[in-house]
């Protein structure tokens, strides 16, 4: 094992094309304004351009994780440094490692933490050398992910500035630092890269930048994703915050768009001759008189009834059966699983989670019947053992920050949703704010197991998928995912062209991804779009 001693602070990038002489290659930081090449000397080069960006800022995975690329040198030459985007939110980045295609460390550096983001480059105390066609991988460890990536950016195979890539060429690997990683998920670029002295004097020829397309992040999730679950977010999540890369649908005749419906006189939105609930339908009753709340915000009294109420606080139930129905709530409503000592129901009611971070409804032991959701990042989180029924869910915060990912509701363990409207319609806002899906389900903490998700109404626009069925591949939990059941639902198509011209399909790149149909107790049944045509479940 070839182990380098660390330098004593990783430099700024610019990995070309500033030609050294072989005196200072390793005595001087890597700085400078990018020169072209002289024609004695020989110049360094990477594998992505010098401008490139991520595209998903901070992933919603948290999950410790080894995240690289994996990539063939078309020429003899040596490795003089190694680099690495470092994200806002990726903290306690300390190790970067060159392997072997088969897991063998060839060196790895360390250096001190930093969040301050852009890419950084670490020197190598001695060159490494690498043979032309051989295939290595150039990773960094992110022991408390929040990582960038950029979701499908190496998707496809391609040769760029002297090095092959294969498809799913950005790879990671959950868990301490010690293995290399070898997992992909769908496309993404996790930002490592090399500064690459080739053997052969370099041709004037300049070399293609290898900018993405940007794209609306799916997160992986949790995820770039990592997805970017992404997400997912964009998503490792390896996205997000990743395993076998579920590919996108296939492209479909692009059919005539549709429109968000609109309401008929009798109330509800309609779609293939169903009604579906909307603000007509839920919330407080026309005609009811709110008074002030002035109980307890944290509610201790079992059997407590909240009626004909304007609440203006967030309610924290510790206790069993407490009601609240008729009523307004400005801030959030809240029993937390692990305490397992507070039950709710809410019903004929509104809950507006605020200009911020927050969860309208959650997290468990709860029913909502015909209630109205809107604000905060999330409206319904149903972590274990709620019912959403006759509900309608929207309107989630316009986060200009740029930070926070938005959803409509999130199942996890023994969710039950039945004939709700289930929107995400935040606008996207750079870097990284947006919606992840209107509904998700994801495997990054817990397994996601025994979810009821019947005759809903599933509206277009919301994330790069409207849906996440919860077996996104390479999460923690991914292979426990079981008793999944997706009936009678209908997708609207909605008005926005599908990424690459695959149609009107609800999200950037379908209807629904991560639902494995060979998982046990898998269900999906007659899941249709607004114009009546199939919706295929898509892993």
């Amino acid at each position: 094992m070839n182990h380098h001693a660390p330098p004593a602070a990783p430099a700024a990038r610019n990995r070309i094309r500033w030609v050294l002489s072989a005196a200072i290659a390793f005595a001087v930081a890597i700085t400078g304004f990018a020169t072209a090449p002289a024609v004695a000397a020989p110049s360094t080069t990477g594998i992505f351009a010098d401008d490139l960006k991520p595209t998903i800022a901070v992933d919603a995975d948290r999950a410790a994780v080894e995240l690289g690329v994996k990539f063939s040198p078309q020429k003899n030459g040596t490795v003089t440094a190694l680099q690495y985007y470092q994200g806002r939110g990726a903290r306690d980045v300390t190790t970067a490692t060159l392997w072997t295609a088969e897991g063998r460390v060839l060196a790895r550096v360390s250096f001190s933490k930093s969040t301050t983001a852009g890419w950084r480059t670490v020197p190598l105390s001695t060159p490494v050398s690498l043979n032309a066609g051989s295939t290595y991988v150039v990773s960094y460890h992110a022991p408390k992910g929040g990582y960038p990536a950029i979701a499908r950016d190496l998707g496809v195979a391609k040769t760029q500035n002297g090095f092959a890539l294969t498809a799913g060429a950005g790879v990671y690997r959950y868990g301490q630092t010690g293995s290399v990683p070898t997992s992909s998920y769908q496309g993404s670029n996790y930002l490592v890269d090399v500064v690459y002295q080739a053997s052969a004097a370099p041709t004037s020829t300049p070399k293609p930048t290898a900018t993405p397309t940007a794209t609306p992040k799916p997160t992986a999730t949790p995820t770039a994703t990592p997805t970017p679950t992404a997400t997912p977010t964009a998503t490792p999540t390896p996205t997000a915050t990743p395993t076998a890369t579920p590919k996108p649908p296939t492209p479909t005749p692009t059919p005539t768009p549709t429109t968000t419906p609109a309401p008929p006189s009798t109330g509800g939105f309609t779609a293939l001759g169903r009604s579906f609930p909307n603000s007509a339908t839920t919330g407080v009753p026309a005609g009811t008189t709110l008074s002030a709340y002035t109980g307890p915000c944290t509610i201790q009294a079992a059997g407590t009834v909240i009626d004909g109420k304007d609440v203006k606080c967030s309610l924290r139930i510790l206790a069993r059966d407490v009601v609240v129905k008729n009523s307004r709530i400005t801030g959030t409503i809240y029993a937390d699983y692990n305490d397992g000592i507070g039950s709710f129901t809410i019903t004929d009611s509104e809950v507006f989670a605020g200009n911020g971070a927050a969860t309208g409804i959650g997290d468990a032991f709860f029913t909502a019947t015909r209630v109205e959701v809107t604000g905060g990042t999330r409206s319904i989180n149903c972590y274990a053992n709620c019912t959403v029924q006759d509900s309608y869910v929207h309107g989630q915060w316009h986060d200009t920050s740029g930070v926070n990912h938005e959803s409509g509701i999130r199942i996890n363990t023994n969710s039950t949703l039945i004939h709700n409207t289930i929107a995400c319609d935040a606008p996207d806002f750079a870097p990284d704010a947006g919606c992840s899906a209107a509904l998700t389900g994801y495997p990054d903490f817990d397994p996601v197991q025994n979810n009821r998700v019947e005759n809903n109404l599933i509206v277009a626009g919301s994330g790069g998928y409207c849906a996440y069925g919860g077996s996104t591949a390479g999460k923690p939990f991914s292979g426990q995912t079981r008793d999944i059941r997706f009936i009678d639902n209908v997708w609207q198509r909605g008005t926005s062209m599908g990424d690459g011209g695959r149609g009107y399909v609800c999200g950037w790149w379908g209807p629904i991804t991560s639902f494995d149909i060979n998982a046990p107790g898998a269900v999906w049944r007659n899941n249709l779009y607004d114009d009546g045509t199939p919706v295929a479940p898509a892993n």
